[in-house]
């Protein structure tokens, strides 16, 4: 099949997964309604939709967060975020972060709700023993998806930052169940939460590692799958990025639209596929 008539498939063909005809119909939206063959895009009246079509018509860009991505990229380095503030590490376990924020002049406090670690407070993420407006940072790395109520914590933690305070960490999304993990979020939960709960979600980072080498190294342990893990994640990023380049191709040539136009749709395209499959996210959550 040529690359023009594949591209075309992808972008026309009804009878494919409806996660992938989802993402098809994402991209012909971005073009003007009349250029889009009504007869064959319309669904007969007398005939179901497939399982799994919603009745809401999205774009992509209604499934993008409204925030600045980024694939397989830092987005914030710690030390800067938190010199000379006071950081509340809320999961701290043993206490990693505590000698790196006073390095730089930050005070520490960390929260745990069980006993043995290194914090400084017992307590529940989603009943905070904190004043109002009484951190500058709020920390919670790999701890979100453990928390039973998480809306309850994310409610906790606008109501102890600081107007213009940030909330950092990372999230588990694709992972499987491991330890006791209650909430594993997408990026448009994070999206959600923060702002139900007077804050932005800023920056977002996935696309590192994906839900596909993690499962595959679960599988496979206790053979080592560290370094065949990354080069899996690089191979699926490639896969992501030609998805893109052919999405290019089809909204330029077949659909007509112009050159910065069609790259900007399928570069977005490359992000929220990396965003789908991702192992977490790291983020960066601001309080307004």
């Amino acid at each position: 099949m040529s690359s023009k008539k594949y591209v075309d498939h992808q972008l026309t063909d009804k009878h494919v997964h409806p996660n992938h005809q989802m993402y098809a119909d994402q991209l012909e939206q971005a073009v003007q309604e009349n250029q889009v063959d009504t007869k064959s895009e319309s669904t007969p009246k007398d005939k179901t939709p497939p399982l799994g079509q919603g009745v809401r018509k999205l774009t992509l860009k209604d499934q993008a967060p409204d925030c600045e991505i980024y694939i397989n990229e830092p987005i914030y380095e710690f030390k800067s975020i938190v010199a000379n503030k006071r950081v509340a590490d809320i999961g701290c376990g043993y206490g990693r972060n505590k000698a790196i924020v006073e390095s730089v002049g930050g005070e520490w406090v960390g929260i745990e709700p069980f006993e043995g670690g290194a914090h400084t407070v017992v307590a529940s993420a989603e009943d905070l023993p904190f004043e109002d407006e009484s951190f500058d940072v709020v920390v919670m790395d790999a701890v979100l998806e453990h928390i039973p109520n998480v809306g309850k914590a994310f409610s906790e933690v606008g109501r102890i930052l600081k107007p213009n305070g940030v909330f950092i960490g990372y999230v588990a999304f694709m992972e499987c169940f491991h330890e006791i993990s209650y909430s594993h979020l997408s990026f448009k939960a994070l999206e959600h939460y923060s702002n139900i709960n007077g804050m932005k979600l800023e920056k977002l980072s996935g696309g590192g590692l994906f839900g596909i080498d993690y499962h595959m190294r679960v599988l496979l342990f206790p053979l080592p799958f560290k370094l065949t893990r990354k080069f899996l994640a690089k191979g699926i990023r490639f896969t992501f990025r030609m998805k893109a380049k052919l999405a290019y191709l089809g909204l330029k040539y077949k659909r007509k639209m112009n050159s910065s136009e069609a790259k900007e749709l399928s570069d977005l395209y490359y992000k929220v596929e990396c965003l789908r499959q991702s192992n977490g996210f790291s983020h960066v959550i601001r309080k307004l």
